[in-house]
């Protein structure tokens, strides 16, 4: 199965638990794509305003590619980034699972745009 992993990437512990994540679900055949993992050929040759658009393109292309969307959620926080992952997935029929690590209130957006989700319930530190 073709999974995009969606998950804000600014702290050490959201980019530590995107690559363990992708590296389970990995582990269980599934072919994964993280966003943090691409490269863009030549990226440091071009304005940012192009290399943006690039990465934006690509996720687009493997957000459609996919057979699900996976967001790891951490509250009524969310990431733009992330949250544009996920209503664009849904917008176009995908099924989108949240793996919710706050264990908070969910955003009703959220949670009603998701399929499946599984809380992770752990106190989460900055």
């Amino acid at each position: 199965m073709k999974v995009y992993l969606a998950s804000p990437l600014f702290t050490e512990f959201e980019r530590t638990a995107v690559l363990t994540t992708a590296f389970l679900l990995r582990k269980e055949g599934h072919e994964v794509y993280v966003p943090m993992e691409n490269k863009i050929e030549d990226a440091w040759l071009m304005p940012n305003h192009i290399w943006a658009r690039k990465v934006f393109e690509e996720d687009i292309k493997h957000i459609q590619d996919c057979d699900k969307v996976v967001c790891l959620y951490y509250g009524l926080y969310s990431d733009s980034g992330t949250a544009w992952e996920c209503g664009y997935a849904y917008g176009i029929g995908k099924p989108v699972e949240i793996i919710d690590y706050a264990g908070q209130e969910l955003s009703l957006m959220v949670i009603n745009g998701s399929t499946n989700s599984l809380s992770f319930c752990k106190k989460i530190q900055s």
